[in-house]
């Protein structure tokens, strides 16, 4: 993108240069020879062009001297003009520059979004699953070598991006921070994600920020700095290493839920609104599983979980429906769950 920014700047500045040379060249012809706004701009124009058209005769030795270096510079700067144009036809190729384009008015148009720290691996997955969930998203990320190997990649031509360092407030406002909806750090660098942590929660304090953390000190430290959730890849590693021992079964059937159900089949975390027609009843009032496909596995409240809730479950509100089914059928009970009476 910084390219494309560079031979675009060289294109204004050779315009703008252009634009200078002529007004010098009408305010000169005017002031040496006398002539009228028309003709100065006439004899400017064909200057400039190199048209070959001729000067007036009896012109003075200032203005041939002052012609010739009109001419000088027009043909230079021309030159400058074309080379430029020629690396945005060549180099900068005018289909990726329109994409980018198209990329900064779906940014320029989201909200309730999140914002992906980093471009790697760990986000490379994370762009997956949004993906598949049509989650808004910003990467965000200083590479831009990292951006490119995305972008070479057919499934993630429509990613939104920004070039940046996220530890800087204004490459979080790029990224409509104030709008977003939550932050996932990425980063390797466990000070980098406490940084950008801490200047995140500052400008939005309402945002849901999500990390990764490479020792359980500096998980602490992040959770100190107002981090919601933080992941320990090594630990999730180790765990899901001694499960393939110790329950190989179990693993196995969590890991082939989606591909033995379709691509239809998912799970959700549905959260009941205050105003919602479930807040005061018992879980077993809902009949949610004879009215629709979907099983609730647990009910989230203040960030604990009640697995296989009983009938008389009172629901409040921002309780949180953890549930299991097909995609059709939880989008129902999304729209279920809004109504303020049925």
């Amino acid at each position: 993108m910084e390219e494309y920014r560079r031979i675009f700047r060289q294109i204004t500045v050779s315009i703008l240069i252009i634009l200078s040379i002529f007004v010098v060249g009408v305010i000169g012809f005017m002031i040496l020879e006398g002539w009228d706004f028309y003709t100065a701009f006439y004899i400017t124009a064909i200057t400039i062009s190199t048209v070959g058209y001729g000067m007036p005769e009896n012109i003075s030795h200032a203005t041939i001297i002052f012609d010739s270096i009109l001419i000088f510079s027009g043909i230079s700067v021309v030159l400058y003009l074309i080379s430029s144009l020629t690396a945005l036809f060549v180099e900068g190729d005018f289909k990726k520059i329109g994409g980018i384009l198209k990329m900064l008015k779906r940014i320029e148009n989201l909200k309730n979004h999140y914002i992906i720290v980093g471009g790697g691996k760990i986000g490379k997955y994370i762009i997956e699953e949004f993906e598949k969930e049509n989650i808004p998203y910003i990467i965000l990320e200083k590479d831009e070598n990292i951006i490119n190997k995305l972008l070479e990649k057919e499934e993630y031509q429509n990613i939104n991006y920004i070039i940046g360092d996220a530890k800087e407030e204004d490459t979080l406002i790029k990224a409509k921070i104030f709008d977003a909806k939550g932050v996932l750090l990425t980063l390797p660098n466990d000070v980098d994600n406490l940084y950008i942590s801490l200047t995140a929660k500052t400008l939005n304090p309402s945002l849901y920020i999500v990390s990764n953390a490479t020792s359980n000190e500096e998980l602490r430290k992040l959770l100190y700095a107002g981090v919601d959730n933080v992941i320990l890849p090594p630990e999730i590693t180790g765990k899901r290493m001694a499960l393939m021992i110790s329950k190989p079964n179990v693993l196995s059937f969590i890991e082939t839920t989606q591909t033995d159900f379709g691509e239809t089949f998912g799970f959700a975390e549905i959260r009941i609104p205050e105003k919602s027609w479930m807040v005061g009843k018992d879980f077993g009032e809902l009949e949610i599983s004879k009215t629709l496909n979907v099983i609730v596995m647990a009910i989230r409240r203040n960030k604990k979980a009640h697995y296989n809730p009983k009938a008389d479950f009172k629901i409040e509100p921002r309780d949180s429906l953890m549930v299991i089914g097909e995609q059709e059928d939880i989008e129902k009970l999304k729209r279920f769950v809004i109504l303020p009476e049925i």
